[in-house]
């Protein structure tokens, strides 16, 4: 169930933020957006820790801030692996954070209607 709710959270965060701010963002077509949510669970899947493994040290300095960009670069890279998303590194940086709001309320209502 996870998984399904991260990737609904990421076709849904690169819909949203095209509707939003449109020279950030942007897609071609739904087929695009499903495409994309699947390279950036991948992506999040296998480079991910190693980026983030590498940039621990700069993380700890940083208070976390390293981490966010690091998931910012990582949605920027399944957005470049992607054919019919563009999206720029402000794009990206929207788009990492607004991830991470949707996959927290998606947890939430998910965990609300199984009763836990």
């Amino acid at each position: 169930m996870r998984i399904v709710a991260y990737l609904l959270a990421a076709g849904l965060a690169v819909v949203v933020l095209a509707r939003l701010i449109p020279g950030e963002v942007n897609y071609t077509s739904p087929s695009a957006v499903v495409v994309f949510a699947i390279v950036l669970g991948v992506l999040n899947a296998l480079v991910r820790p190693v980026l983030q493994l590498i940039a621990l040290p700069l993380s700890c300095l940083t208070f976390g801030l390293a981490a966010l960009l690091v998931n910012a670069l990582v949605f920027y890279l399944a957005a470049w692996l992607s054919i019919g998303i563009h999206v720029t590194y402000l794009g990206a940086l929207a788009g990492t954070l607004t991830v991470g709001l949707l996959v927290g309320i998606l947890h939430r209502v998910f965990r609300a209607s199984r009763g836990w």
